[in-house]
């Protein structure tokens, strides 16, 4: 009878065991400051605020790893880690990745060396210009619409950081730099320069967390997106966000 009794209640304990107990998700992202960065070997940021939200709540088993954004890219289509973040939407991206609701605002835009301003006003104020950008990228494949758009009158100058861009800027190698408004920020604070300044915002768009579509139980993403949206609603989100001078999207 003591036997019967105990392996009921195993059984009874197994059935209400949150959903995702047994699995683990792991989440990749890059250094891409203010978004994600390491601090004291620890992945840092709002993403990953928001993840240890989400997951506890959950109670799923994760890890968050910070790695160069190609090889966390070519992980996830095999299936090492399971979803991407923060991160952009194009059509290639959507191809094998499922995203989350959007989480926060985000600006592309171009920016200048003081001593040599584009003054950039529209696409048009870019003929003739070399303009500096991290790629391949969300960021560079979105200055190559602008480029088809002016018929290759300007001259893309990619580098596989961030920083490189800047550096270049810095010295007048490059006229421009496109880049994520937060980011480009980041990097004058970090490269310490002060002969760089915003010139104006070309893109507004969203960031996102994306899971691989072909290695994230569907269960997971649905229930992941439904506590996202619950911390949107209840403000959590917004308050998380805006310790980091952001703006949750709608």
């Amino acid at each position: 009878m003591n036997i019967l009794i105990s392996a009921c209640f195993v059984v009874f304990l197994s059935c209400h065991q949150p959903i995702f107990a047994a699995e683990k998700i792991t989440f990749a992202t890059q250094d891409f400051p203010p978004f994600s960065y390491l601090e004291k070997g620890e992945v840092q940021g709002p993403g990953v605020e928001i993840i240890n939200i989400i997951c506890n709540k959950m109670e799923t088993k994760y890890e968050l790893l910070l790695l160069p954004w190609r090889r966390a890219q070519a992980m996830a289509k095999k299936g090492i880690v399971q979803a991407l973040f923060f991160i952009g939407k194009n059509k290639q991206r959507e191809s094998w990745l499922e995203f989350s609701e959007p989480i926060v605002q985000a600006e592309y835009g171009f920016f200048e060396c003081t001593t040599r301003p584009i003054n950039y006003k529209n696409i048009y104020s870019l003929r003739g210009k070399r303009i500096g950008v991290y790629g391949p990228s969300n960021t560079s494949n979105e200055l190559k619409k602008i480029e088809n758009k002016l018929q290759h009158r300007m001259t893309i100058d990619v580098t596989p950081d961030d920083i490189a861009p800047f550096r270049k800027l810095s010295k007048c190698r490059v006229d421009g730099v496109y880049s994520n408004k937060a980011v480009g920020f980041a990097m004058i604070q970090k490269l310490g320069l002060d002969n760089i300044q915003f010139t104006g915002v070309n893109k507004k768009l969203s960031y996102y967390i994306g899971f691989s579509k072909q290695h994230t139980p569907p269960e997971f993403i649905k229930e992941f997106n439904n506590n996202l949206c619950k911390i949107k609603k209840s403000g959590e989100l917004k308050k998380i966000l805006e310790k980091y001078g952001m703006t949750a999207a709608k």
